[in-house]
């Protein structure tokens, strides 16, 4: 079955409409062909996600993902489809890519009494808050081609602190960066990363940084 999708003109975001996933990739791309931009964005939950010891989740993509294969991205990220919600996105992505249930607050406040009400299971259960949404126009490697795809990113952050089990076809891996060891590793070998990881901890950075030094943010 077709996966239908939040689609957005650029020239009016407020306005979501319903389009088909691959026909949107073969417009964009075409259109990118064409004129060197796109035309229209794309919703997409990404997410950010700490252990307790201050180390950030980065995903391996898979080598059959139809963008960016096999480059180190966010902790996990995905498509929101037309109908669903943002944070009901963004606790399915956490289950289908990681397998780790999550649970997303709406407030810094809500964040705070919830970490500290379960920071005893945080190794079952990841905590969750939105930080951000902010349109992005992000470099995607397709097979045998790059075009630029208007992202419209509704960005997570949060912490877990249990095991990750990725499954096969939408990760090769995770793996565990201090966010020195990150951003050293993205300026010394910038290519294995994605377009989007440096664009997002590049604009982020003060935020990621703050998260992990005082641990969840709970000091605030």
């Amino acid at each position: 079955m077709e996966e239908i999708i939040i689609a957005r003109n650029l020239d009016d975001l407020e306005k979501a409409f319903p389009m088909e996933r691959n026909k949107f990739y073969e417009e964009q791309i075409e259109c990118f062909r064409k004129n060197g931009k796109p035309s229209k964005s794309v919703d997409i939950v990404d997410a950010f996600l700490f252990n307790e010891h201050g180390e950030l989740y980065i995903q391996k993509r898979a080598k059959n993902k139809a963008h960016n294969p096999r480059l180190l991205d966010k902790s996990l990220g995905g498509h929101v489809n037309y109908g669903d919600t943002i944070d009901y996105t963004v606790m399915v992505e956490t289950v289908q890519e990681l397998q780790v249930p999550s649970i997303v607050l709406k407030t810094h406040q809500d964040y705070k009494k919830t970490h500290k009400l379960l920071k005893n299971y945080l190794n079952t259960i990841a905590i969750m808050k939105q930080i951000d949404t902010k349109l992005f126009w992000l470099e995607k490697k397709f097979s045998n081609e790059s075009a630029t795809i208007a992202n419209y990113v509704h960005l997570f952050i949060g912490v877990y602190s249990g095991r990750v089990k990725t499954v096969d076809r939408e990760s090769s891996g995770i793996l565990h960066y201090t966010l020195e060891d990150l951003y050293y590793e993205m300026e010394t070998v910038p290519a294995i990363f994605t377009p989007d990881l440096h664009t997002l901890t590049k604009k982020y950075r003060s935020e990621l940084e703050k998260f992990q030094r005082t641990n969840q943010l709970i000091e605030d």
